[in-house]
């Protein structure tokens, strides 16, 4: 007796087959309650015309500082000779105490303008950072732009009497440089300080 391998089965009929799965729909959930809304973020207010012309001012004062400074180096340069010969006659020097000769005191009189114009260039920076974040609206970026503007005013006031100066005419230059830019901070520090500078710096709503 031979046996029999099963039949293969039918394929089920439609009625036999199981439907998709379905998402539920979308709604309250069970205790009733809908999902919290997504919050929104606020708007940035922008800037009053006041602000906006007191931050070009303040870029207009760091390019004249960055002239200033440079004009400065070079005057220094200029007279590079007398430096050295001040150095060399210090008694540090004369007496052997300090082996240093001609060409190494140049070598660092060099090196001294280098780190300047490095340090002039990195305070640049953090100044233009400055008027970045009072533009967006930082009180302490403000105050802080102010106290250097107040005191650029201040270190100005000599020059306007011709105090320090050899009279050569890069040292006029200099000064007349730094004079512009003492007038450019006290018209930026006016427009940062006007009523519609303080109630964006405060916070306040529009008016």
């Amino acid at each position: 007796m031979t046996s029999q391998w099963p039949h293969t089965p039918p394929h089920q009929t439609p009625q036999h087959q199981i439907p998709p799965q379905q998402a539920p729909p979308q709604g309250p959930d069970p205790y009733g309650a809908y999902p919290p809304p997504v919050p929104q973020p606020k708007p940035e207010r922008p800037a009053p015309v006041d602000v906006g012309t007191a931050a070009q001012l303040l870029w207009v004062v760091a390019v004249l500082g960055v002239i200033q400074a440079v004009a400065a180096m070079v005057l220094v340069v200029r007279e590079k000779s007398t430096f050295v010969d001040e150095l060399m006659t210090n008694p540090s020097v004369k007496s052997g105490e300090v082996a240093m000769t001609r060409e190494n005191v140049e070598m660092l009189f060099y090196v001294g303008i280098a780190v300047t114009g490095v340090v002039i260039l990195l305070l640049t920076g953090l100044f233009v950072l400055f008027v970045h974040f009072m533009r967006k609206g930082r009180n302490w970026a403000r105050t802080l732009l102010t106290v250097v503007s107040v005191t650029m005013v201040v270190w100005t006031v000599p020059v306007l009497f011709g105090i320090g100066s050899d009279g050569s005419s890069i040292a006029l230059a200099v000064g007349g440089v730094q004079i512009l830019q003492a007038v450019v901070a006290v018209g930026a520090v006016v427009l940062m300080h006007r009523k519609d500078s303080n109630g964006y710096f405060s916070k306040l709503p529009a008016s």
